[in-house]
């Protein structure tokens, strides 16, 4: 394996555990789980997740592999939205439900796209995601709690999938649970 697909590898790694994390924080979050959720930690917590999904991207992108890099990018982005609405105390929540809504139907091409490439596992975890990020969209829309609660769970459920994803890219499991390599 080349120097270049190494990096491409542990970055798209690095995706993953901080996209996972990210989810069962966002899960645990949407679920009112926990006495006491400040708003500006958690802005606090997705800004560090979105600086370290970055770097993923910018490692995605000098590798080459610019499918990953978009992919990554729009979950970044809507990282820095939460992250930065949640810390300053103020957003436009019809935009950031556009924003989640558009992102939802981004993911689910990204889906079909590795599903089509034999990626399975990959397909599953960014299946949820495309659900997930729907679901959080109309949750907002609608002003729905139940919505707001199923959307956490999913991205609980997608969380645990990327996490799980990141130990069968680090252990070089092939597809179909793991991914091509780059």
């Amino acid at each position: 394996m080349s120097e270049i697909s190494s990096i491409a590898l542990a970055a798209t790694d690095v995706v993953y555990v901080v996209g996972g994390a990210m989810l069962i924080t966002v899960g645990g979050v949407n679920m009112n789980i926990g006495k006491k959720n400040e708003p500006r930690d958690l802005g606090i917590v997705f800004i560090s997740g979105a600086i370290m999904l970055l770097i993923g991207v910018l490692f995605d992108a000098l590798a080459g592999n610019a499918l990953s890099a978009a992919a990554t990018s729009v979950f970044d982005a809507i990282l820095w939205m939460i992250g930065i609405a949640a810390t300053i105390g103020k957003s436009n929540l019809f935009a950031m439900n556009h924003v989640l809504l558009y992102s939802g139907i981004y993911f689910l091409f990204v889906t079909a796209l590795a599903g089509l490439t034999g990626q399975i596992l990959l397909a599953l975890a960014l299946l949820f995601l495309a659900i997930q990020v729907i679901t959080a969209s109309l949750a907002g829309y609608r002003a729905s709690a139940r919505l707001q609660w199923t959307s956490g769970l999913l991205a609980i459920i997608d969380g645990a999938l990327f996490l799980i994803l990141s130990a069968v890219v680090a252990l070089g499991i092939p597809p179909p649970l793991g991914i091509i390599p780059p």
